[in-house]
Parts: structure tokens; sequence; C-alpha cells
């Protein structure tokens, strides 16, 4: 009987046995994504089981499984879906993208990767299929408009310059406004924005604030940009290749251009004829274009048809002089209403001075990898030619990008990302070649001077034009006119450029996963700079034009026009250590229990060091002839020996406890030590704390989940830093050029031993909502992303003026003290989903403004770096305001003191309102308060874009981009300096005063001459609100077409055989009259130097052919 119970149990558990083993089940398919693209990498678990599997580059899979189980599958950018396996042995998952991105993983402001749904803080994040495919060359230029609430502007046209970047507020004054750049977690220089290979960019992400960059303690101010490389994927060899070719021609969005009309003396036949005996002229005589000057000859030829010396005046005129003078554009009969029709012909300069640039971009790309290995190489070469001057030469840029990761043992990975640039360029010195002094710290854009000269040279003279022996005349001068003119063909025919830099960066990472609950990893990365720009002045000594005008284009050299060649050498390196030990718990998995928390601990190191050396020297006098070398100047010398050490390190710690789905919080500190920070080099500790709530995850939200699919509040706090200058605490002295040798004299600006690091406090909140709106394939669901932010800064440094007595006339000080608010707002909505036809659509939104509360010592007046226009810090206004003169709008107005009116009362009669501003009815000049007052702050009120992307069968895909900059204001000191000699085409407009119309020009010259009662003189060139512009504008950014034929025919051998159409800035909507409302003339990405248009090569509109194909 026992021996029955025991062979029945038997029998029971061997049945048992093969039930169970029948019911395990090979389940293979392949995941995709709603437009049947392959989701490679997609993680394939079985839920509540250990184990699983990895989407294969076709986007397949094989895994065991019982008919019963649940497969949870997930990727990064989709929506996690579970399927029911049943009795399916092949399936097909479709995943959604995750439109807001919640589910995505970031690093950036985090330290360890975690779910944007997890997060307290606000990280954006793009992907490099949301970068154009349009005529944008570099990083910086691709991410205009794609980070909500950030202000990113293209600020000019000459191939290579920098963008102006304001992430949240203004946080230092002399510090700048350039954020951090991390490639890969380790810090390059800004510039490398502008010379990294844009197409192995897998995504960028941007962390705007010091509540989310305080792991980036005494840097991490201006917020953090980080790019990640493209990795290989596993699966066969994949190559791809890119060519394209772009045609860009300059920006015109105002119309803007000089006069084609005007004022002068001429005879019946319409030319224009000398006033006097002057230049070889006789009185009567018709004037004509010298072969010594190209210009005209004379101090008393050219001439005004009106003056003080020619009768008809029936009072006086202030400030004028006779016709043939510069004053003689005061007199209120001159009127310029007369055609270039006889001797002397109109000359259009902007298309003499502009040409059509062609840019060229060519890339190869391997890459692939197996189960422990990947990689992907890249090699790639852009060549821009210059829009400015014909044939000025072009920025020619090789990068060779290797990628390569590996297990070396279990759970052992190494990785190795090397970037290689080698940059040459042959624009010419003053028409956008590189060089200068300090230009190494890549803290300042190419100059581009001679800009200048010819918007100020008079239209009837050509740029063309040439003098004895055919060549370019240096100084266009007619009489009193064209003083400040300069031609840019003689700067390019005597001058050559030659640049040659070299950038590595290399970075190597290992990462150890210790057990499930302890990973280790140390980063190590060094990125070195050499760069060598050269530029050659010509000996200008047989030029006629030099011996007659005594004018030629030099750097040092200003006593002779034997030419001379200066040689700038730029080393920088910087290095990059952080080790970090990542901990993680789960209280159910890891200790049973019954409490849905997890918890993830940070601790790192961080050390940073960065070295940079300049060497300068130049060499006066060169031969007529060739060989053109250093060694063959007569005389050499140093102007420059310097060198710079900054180190700093820090240790980081952050605790992060999430409760399920439900929520979460985060607390930590940085506490950072630098050679650069205040008494002692004492450590500086930076806070942070942030925490959210997914309101989704909570039974009660069931009843609303049907409308809000998901709603998540965030909060956050932090602090972060900029620090000082390596050498702002330490007394240093002066490096002076005498002769072949060097000497050394004091600083002006006193050192302070006692300066501290610039900390700005943030705290932001905000949150993330999903809604659903309608059923079908129209406009499925909204998702919203908001947040408000506030931050201040209590010490920011900058000189302030100190007693002579100490020893200097001023001293670096944490003087000012600065607050900033704002709002950053994002939607993105899937228009249309079909399995052929996708439709997507995303906004984003900004508002962010910047005060000076506290200045010590008082105002601070300021001068802009791009000419004279009038700035001033001063507590209790908005940084970057404007400082000037504003014409009255009422003859009755009153100075500040509300009693004293302007204008006297019985004088009052004598004055009109022309175009809303107070007009002499004598004298026709416009009348300008003498009184300083604010002009206003001409940052933008808000900046926002608007993205489309449509695309059908993965075969068609069209995007476009619109950028929307409102409340953006621009002080035309290129329109201004052109009053001067009345050459800008506003003068030809026709203005009616005291019942008489004509284009007067005594009009328009007021507004460069006139302040107050004074009619010239005082008011020559001041800042004056009449050049202060509304400068917002609408912009498609950027539009494309691509076809990939490689879909439409099926073709073993390619994967992608795509045709692309693109072109950038091909519309502006404006009401700015300038050339350009983005363009800003002042200091690179300075805090306050930002609302200024003088003599800046303007942005280019391009298109642009592509041609990709895929193995």
């Amino acid at each position: 009987m026992q021996m029955r119970k025991s062979f029945l149990l038997l029998v029971s558990l061997v049945l048992f046995c093969c039930t169970s083993i029948m019911a395990q089940q090979s389940v293979t398919g392949k995941v995709l994504d709603e437009k049947g693209a392959p989701v490679v990498g997609a993680s394939i678990n079985i839920k509540n089981v250990k184990g699983g599997a990895i989407a294969a580059v076709d986007g397949s899979f094989k895994i065991t499984a019982s008919s019963n189980a649940t497969l949870v599958v997930s990727a990064v950018g989709f929506e996690t879906k579970e399927v029911n396996i049943g009795n399916a042995t092949n399936i097909s998952v479709t995943l959604a993208v995750d439109a807001k991105g919640l589910g995505e993983v970031v690093l950036t402001g985090t330290g360890t990767a975690t779910s944007k749904r997890k997060l307290g803080i606000s990280i954006e994040s793009i992907k490099s299929d949301k970068l154009p495919i349009v005529p944008a060359a570099t990083i910086d230029q691709a991410l205009v408009g794609k980070i909500a609430g950030a202000q990113i502007s293209s600020i000019s046209g000459n191939p290579g310059d920098q963008v102006n970047v304001v992430l949240r507020g203004i946080n230092s004054v002399q510090g700048g406004t350039r954020p951090m750049v991390l490639l890969d977690g380790i810090e390059v220089p800004f510039a490398s924005l502008t010379t990294l290979d844009m197409t192995q960019i897998d995504r960028v992400e941007v962390v705007q604030g010091a509540a989310s960059a305080a792991l980036y303690g005494a840097q991490g101010a201006n917020g953090v940009i980080q790019l990640f490389t493209k990795k290989g994927a596993r699966g066969k060899v994949s190559i791809n290749i890119s060519s394209s070719v772009a045609y860009s021609d300059f920006i015109n969005s105002g119309n803007f251009g000089k006069a084609e009309l005007h004022p002068y003396l001429t005879d019946g036949s319409g030319n224009l004829i000398s006033a006097g005996n002057s230049g070889g002229f006789t009185t009567g005589q018709i004037l004509s274009v010298s072969n010594i000057t190209a210009g005209i000859l004379g101090s008393g030829s050219i001439a005004y048809k009106y003056g003080s010396n020619v009768a008809g005046l029936t009072s006086t005129i202030p400030g004028l002089t006779q016709n043939y003078t510069r004053y003689g554009i005061l007199d209120p009969r001159n009127n310029a209403n007369q055609p270039y029709s006889g001797n002397l012909k109109f000359h259009d300069h902007f298309a003499e001075a502009y040409n059509t640039a062609q840019t060229t971009n060519n890339t190869i790309n391997i890459s692939g990898g197996g189960d422990k290995n990947d990689y992907s190489l890249t090699l790639s070469n852009n060549n821009a030619n210059s829009p400015f001057a014909r044939n000025n030469g072009s920025l020619n840029k090789t990068n060779v990008t290797a990628n390569m990761g590996m297990e070396v043992a279990k759970n052992l990975t190494l990785r190795s990302i090397t970037n290689i640039a080698y940059t040459y360029n042959d624009m010419h010195p003053g028409l956008g070649a590189p060089g200068g002094t300090f230009f190494g710290f890549g803290t300042s854009n190419a100059g581009v001077g001679s800009v200048y000269g010819f918007l100020n040279t008079s239209p009837f003279l050509s740029l063309f034009d040439t003098v004895q022996g055919g060549h370019a005349p240096a100084y266009q001068k007619a009489s009193f006119l064209s003083v400040n003119a300069g031609n840019p063909y003689y700067q390019k025919e005597y001058t050559q450029g030659r640049s040659k830099r070299h950038d590595i960066i290399q970075n190597f990472e290992a990462n150890y996963k210790l057990n499930k609950n302890l990973t280790l990893n140390a980063r190590y990365g060094v990125s070195w700079k050499n760069e060598n720009d050269v530029w050659t002045y010509f000996n200008q000594s047989q030029n006629v034009s030099v011996d007659y005008t005594g004018s030629w284009n030099s750097y040092f050299n200003g006593a002779e026009p034997s030419g001379e060649m200066i040689n700038w050498q730029y080393n920088m390196t910087q290095q990059n250590f952080y080790s970090s030990a990542v901990a993680t718990t789960d209280f159910q998995k890891d200790f049973g229990l019954k409490l849905p928390i997890q918890t993830s601990t940070l601790l790192a190191f961080d050390f940073r060091k960065k070295e940079y050396k300049e060497f300068d020297t130049w060499g006066q006098g060169l031969g007529l002839n060739p060989p053109f070398t250093f060694q063959s100047t007569q005389s050499q010398y140093t102007s420059l020996d310097y060198s710079q050490t900054f180190v700093t390190y820090g240790y980081i710690f952050d605790q992060k406890f999430d409760i399920g789905n439900h929520g979460g919080i985060t607390a930590g500190l940085r506490t950072d030590y630098s050679s650069a920070f205040g008494s002692g080099s004492k450590p500086f500790t930076f806070p942070h704390y942030n925490g959210y709530v997914n309101l989704e995850s909570f039974k009660f939200w069931n009843k609303l989940s049907s409308v809000v699919s998901s709603f998540k509040l965030r909060a956050a706090y932090g602090k972060a830093g900029i620090q000082p200058g390596a050498f702002d605490r330490y007394p240093t002295l002066n490096l002076q050029p005498t002769g072949p040798d060097l000497s050394y004299t004091n600083q002006t600006s006193s050192r302070n031993p006692n300066l501290n690091v610039e900390v700005s406090s943030e705290t932001e909140a905000g949150f993330d909502v999903g809604i659903k709106l309608l059923k079908g394939n129209w406009l499925r669901n909204l998702n919203m992303s908001l947040t408000y932010w506030k931050r201040n800064t209590d010490n920011a440094i900058f000189t302030v003026n100190v007693p002579p007595s100490t020893g200097a006339t001023s001293l670096l000080n944490n003087a000012i003290a600065l607050s900033s608010n704002g709002v950053q707002f994002s939607i993105n909505i899937p228009v249309l989903s079909t399995k052929n036809l996708t439709w997507d659509f995303t906004t984003n939104l900004g508002h962010q403004t910047s005060m000076i509360d506290r200045v010590e010592g008082g105002d601070i007046p300021l001068t802009s770096y791009a000419g004279s226009t009038g700035l001033a810090i001063a507590a209790g206004r908005k940084i970057g305001e404007l400082y000037g003169y504003k014409a009255l709008t009422s003859v009755s107005q009153l100075r500040a003191d509300g009693v004293t009116p302007f204008i006297p009362v019985a004088s009052q009669g004598n004055y009109q309102i022309v175009d809303g501003r107070v007009v002499n009815k004598t004298t026709k000049a416009i009348f300008f308060s003498d009184e300083v007052s604010t002009l206003g702050d001409p940052n933008p009120k808000f900046v926002a874009s608007f993205i489309n992307g449509l695309n059908w069968k993965q075969a068609i895909a069209f995007g476009f981009q619109f950028d929307w900059i409102n409340g953006s204001h621009l002080y035309q000191q290129t329109k201004e300096w052109m009053y001067r000699d009345g050459i800008h085409k506003d003068f030809a407009k026709p203005v009616t005063i005291n019942g008489e119309t004509g284009a007067w020009t005594a009009y328009y010259a007021s507004a460069y001459y006139a302040l107050g009662n004074t009619a010239k003189g005082v008011g020559n060139n001041v800042t004056k609100d009449y050049f202060y512009r509304d400068a917002s504008f609408v912009r498609l950014r950027n539009i494309s077409l691509g076809v990939d034929f490689a879909k439409f025919a099926k073709i073993s051998w390619a994967k992608k055989i795509q045709l692309v159409l693109s072109g950038r800035n091909l519309l502006t909507f404006t009401k700015y009259d300038g050339l350009d409302p983005e363009i800003s003339s002042g200091a690179s990405n300075s805090s306050f130097d930002r609302g200024v248009d003088h003599s800046t090569i303007p942005n280019m509109k391009s298109y642009q052919i592509s041609l990709n194909l895929g193995f």
C-alpha cells in the first residue's frame, strides 16, 4: 500500500514537471515605433521574473516565457507597454512615443541616469533627429529655438562666430552668460560648440538654472549644456555617407541702404560741381573721381547746395557753416531730392561688399557592435566661404570622431571617445580672420572692423574703384564727406590671414557594477587646443593713396606703411577627472519590506585644471617682394607673454528617495575648492533640494485619468556659482613691450584678496501634464510643461572706483546684487497619428528679466564694446538698459524738476510735432532733451518657437520652425554714423515741416548733431532715442523636405537614399529697419552689452541640398 502511494506521488510529480516544461514556450517578435521603424535596444522583460532580452538592430527579439506571462516592453523615449503572451509564438509590439519625454532617461544635473518622470528639476533634452538637417554647420546654431525659456541668438553671419546664450537670467556682470559645456560628462570649452562635428551628437541635455546645476558648484550658475556622442549599435556594420552644398546671401530684412538721392551742388545737367578752387578743380567745374585716392580731392570742392555763404536765409541758423563744409548739412533749405544722373553715379555698396557664399559638408560614418562592444568612426569636412568682400577666404574644418566601448570583464565596461578637429581659416584681418590679444580664451568673435568703413563711404564712390597701378584705395575721402570711409578691398589686397587650429578632446571612462546595488564610475578627459593665427600687413608704401592721405592699415605699426607681421600663438589645456560611486536600494526587493521606497546615493569627486598660454610677437617692416616671413621683417618685438593656471576640485553628495511612482525628494551638496576663491582659498558649499509628486499615481486621480493622463508637480532650490578670474585676487604686473625687450608696470585696477565666488540662489517650481484630447487619429493628446523660477546673486564682481591714495584707481569687489525671474513653457501635440502619416507640433516659450538691486559706490557708466552707445549699471534698473537723450514729444514738456519747460513758453510757437517729435520750424531740427535718461531694456520680453514635423511612411519628411522674438530692441549705431554725412536712405524721405515738404537734411542730420539748445558739438554721435528701435521679429528659422527613395524601391544593398532640400532664415517679418534684427555688435555673450547694432555682418539666408546614403 505504501509502495502504491509512493508510485502515485512520483507519477504526479513527473506529470507536473512535464506540464510546466510544456507551458514554457519560445516567443519571437519585433519592437517597432508608430511609424514602423525598429526600436533598437528596447528592453523586453517578463513581469515579476528576472531576466529578459534586448531588441536587435532590426527590432527583433527572442525570449522564453510561459503562456500566461506578461511581457513588459520599454525603451528610452517611448511609453512602456505590457503585452500578454497567451498562445502566441510571434508577436509585434508597437511602442508609442513618449511625447513629453517623461520616460526619457537623463544624466545632466542628476549625476546618475534618472527617468524624467522621477525628477524634481527641469531638464531639457533634444535628440539628434530634432536638430535641423539644414544649413547650420555648428551645434550652437542648431540649438536656436530648441530650448524652452532660453535666449539663444545668432548674432553674426561671419563663419565660425559664436551665438549669444542666456539660459536663465544674468548671474554675473564681468563673467558673461556662457553656460558650462560638457561632452560625455567631461568639461570642454564653450567654443567647442562651433568646432565639434554636429552629425555625431546623439542628444543634447540642458539644465538652465542654479537649482538644477548645483551639482556643478562654482561653475554652474549660467547653466549647463551637455553633449552626448553617438555610439555604435549592435548588429551588422552600418555605413552612412552624407554630402551637402549650401548657398548663402546676407539678410537685409529692413531694406537697409544708402540714399539714392542727394542734396549736393550741381549744374543744370545734374553733374556735381566744385564750390570753389580746390583739389585741382575750379569753381563750377564738374567733379571727377581721383585716380590718386579714388575719392574727391580738395577741401572746398564738393558742397551742399546751400550753406551760410549762400544768400536767402531769413534768420540765423545755429551751427550752420559754409556749404562746402561738414555742417552745411544743417541748412534748412537743403533738400535731398536730386538723382545721381550726371557725372557721379549711385553705387550699391551692399552688392559690392557682399557676395553669395558657398558652404559644403561631407561626412562618412562607420558603426556597429557585438554583444560586448560597439564602435562608431566618423570623418567629416565642412568648408564655409566668407560672405563679405569677394574672395575673402573661407573657414575649413575637418573632424575625426571615434567612440568605442567594450565589456572587458563581467560588469566592467570601458569607453574611449576621441574628437579631433583641424580648422584652417584664410580670411583676412578685419574681414573675419581670427586672432588678437587673448582671442585664444574663446570669449570673443573674429574681428570684422572693415565693415564699418564701407558703410560710411559715400554712395557716389565705388568700392571697386582703383588708384594708379590698379590698386585698391585706402581711404576714399570726398572733401568733408566719407571721413570714416575705409575700403574693404584695400584691406583684402594688403593683408593676409592664416589661422591653423588643432583641437583634441579625449575622454576615457570606466564603469564597474560591483553588484546590483553599487556602481563605480571613473572618467578622465582632456581638451587640448593649439592655435596659431598669423596676420600679415604687406608693405603699402607704393600705393599712391597712402602717400596722399597718410592713411594705411596696420595693427601695431602706426608709424609707417612698411607693413608688419603678427604671430598670435595660443595654447589651452583643460583636464577633468570625475569619479563616482552610486548606491541604489529597493526596500521591497532588497529588504523584503512592504515599502515601495527606492533610494539612490551619489558620492563623487570632481577635479578640473585649466592652463592657458599666449605668446604674441610681431615684426615691423616688410619688403615689396617675397619672401614675406617673420624673419624677413626689419625688427621684431614681443607684445605679450602670458600664462594662467586655474585649478578647482569638489566633493559631491546627492541623496534621492523615491516612493514608488508617487513622488520623491532629493537633497545634496557640492563643496568646491578653487585657486581663484576668496581669502585663504576657503572651500565653498553649494546645497540643493528638489522634490516631485506624480498625482496620477494616486487612486483619487482615477476619475480624472480619462482626461488628464499624467500630472507631475515639482519644486527645487539650489545654489551655484561663477568663479573669479584666475588673477582677480592677486596683484599682478602689466607686461609692456619696450623695443625688443619687455618691462612691467603696476596695474591701475587693484586686485582683491578677499574676493568671493559669485553665488546664485534659485528657486523653481513647475508642473508636467498630459491631457487626452480626442479619440481617433487627430489631436489624441497634449503634453505641457511649465516652470517658474526666481534667483538672486548678492555678490557679483565688478570694478569700482577707489581713491588714488590706495595706489590704484579702481578695485575689483563683490559690488553688485542682481535678481532674475522668468517662466518657461512648452507644449507638444501629436496633431495626427496614423499608420502612414504623422504630424508633430511643439512650441517653446520663455520670458525672463534681470534687475540690478544694488551697486556699491553708486551707478557705473559704461560704453558699448561696439562703439559709443551709452550704458550704465544702476540700482533699480534692468541690466543692459541703454542710457541717452530723448527727443521731446510735447512742446510744453517739463524738465526733471517738474517745473521748468525745456522750451520757454514764449518760444513754443516756433515748434511743432513731426513724427511724434518736437521740431523747430525754422531750423527743422529735432529738439532733444539734454537730461540723461534710460532709453529702455533691449532684451526681449519673451521668445517663442513653433516647430512642426510631418512624416509619411518614413519616406517623406517635411519640417519647419518659426521663431518669434518679441519686445527686443537695438540701438542703430550703424545708422547713426551714416547720418553724420547724410548718406543713409532716410535722407531721401520727404517730411513736412512748417507746411513745406521735402527731404530736409537738417531734420535728419539733427538726430546725429543736436542736443538741447545746441545744434552741433556736444550732441555729435551721442546716444539718442531716435536710433533706439523695436527689433521684434518672426523668422522662418528652418525648413526642410526630405525624400528617401530607398523606401519606394526595394533595394537590398541600401538602407537609405535620401535627398533633402532645406533652408535657413529664409523669411523674416519685422518692423526693424536695420539689416538684421537678430545681430548684436556688443562683446560676445556679455551680461550687459547686448543691444547695439554697429557694423556687424548680418546673418545669412541659406539654401541647401543634401544627399544621405545608408548601407
